[in-house]
């Protein structure tokens, strides 16, 4: 596979159960439930969306996924969107989505849309998915010693509003993705952090410290809100899920 085809290899279609708002004014959202292989919920875990295609937009919004497998999350607007959902010990999935304005929609019949699942993530097989279209099973990830790390995270007050971020991505197959990413559950925000370097003619960018620069308000209480972040890499790998929380200024 070509850099660009590894990128956009893990990629799947979601059908979509879909309820426009009758009145109008509803913002638009996302939801569903994820399972493990005997259909128990998994939980609790993490979203990250992009606005645009798949791995070609800019994060936005994250959110958390519940004890019970379930998430709901509210977006800016119509348009595409790139959903990415993490779960420790599984195969993060991405899913692109074509939501219109007030449209509130749920995942339903998770497919491979294309690529090699094989070559992908080296599991011979997609799983099955279950009788009830409105559970996502997660493909389980049977050996996590392989997968990206993120490490030494600091954050960092550059002034009263201004938080600096940063943390050592690694993958140690050379093969991260631009998905070294951060959710703030105060705010609903959810960003990529910026890599030391461009990736190379295969689509991998570089291990190494990557950095982001966020705006804090009075929603953010030092010692009380909470970040969490995860790794992926092009093989749909991700690291566990990392959970911190503002530090004492």
């Amino acid at each position: 596979m070509d850099g660009f085809s590894r990128t956009l290899g893990c990629v799947l279609f979601a059908s979509l159960l879909q309820g426009c708002a009758g009145d109008g004014r509803l913002e638009p959202s996302v939801s569903g439930q994820i399972v493990g292989d005997d259909e128990r919920p998994l939980g609790p875990g993490l979203v990250l969306i992009e606005k645009g295609p798949l791995h070609d937009g800019q994060y936005q919004v994250g959110g958390l996924i519940d004890k019970q497998g379930h998430f709901s999350i509210s977006l800016t607007g119509g348009g595409e969107w790139g959903l990415h959902l993490f779960h420790d010990d599984y195969t993060y999935l991405p899913v692109p989505l074509l939501i219109e304005d007030y449209q509130q929609v749920a995942l339903t019949s998770l497919n491979v849309a294309w690529g090699s699942w094989m070559e992908l993530t080296g599991e011979p097989t997609w799983p099955d998915q279950p009788a009830d279209t409105r559970l996502i099973r997660m493909p389980t990830d049977d050996d996590m010693a392989d997968n990206p790390t993120f490490t030494n995270i600091e954050m960092v007050y550059l002034d009263e509003t201004t938080l600096r971020i940063e943390g050592d991505a690694y993958d140690p197959k050379d093969a991260l993705s631009r998905m070294v990413l951060v959710h703030d559950e105060s705010t609903g925000g959810g960003w990529a952090l910026n890599p030391p370097g461009p990736p190379d003619d295969r689509g991998n960018f570089p291990n190494g410290r990557y950095s982001l620069v966020v705006f804090l308000d009075e929603r953010h209480e030092p010692g009380v809100s909470k970040w969490y972040f995860v790794v992926s890499n092009n093989n749909c790998q991700n690291s566990p899920i990392i959970e911190m929380t503002l530090p004492p200024r």
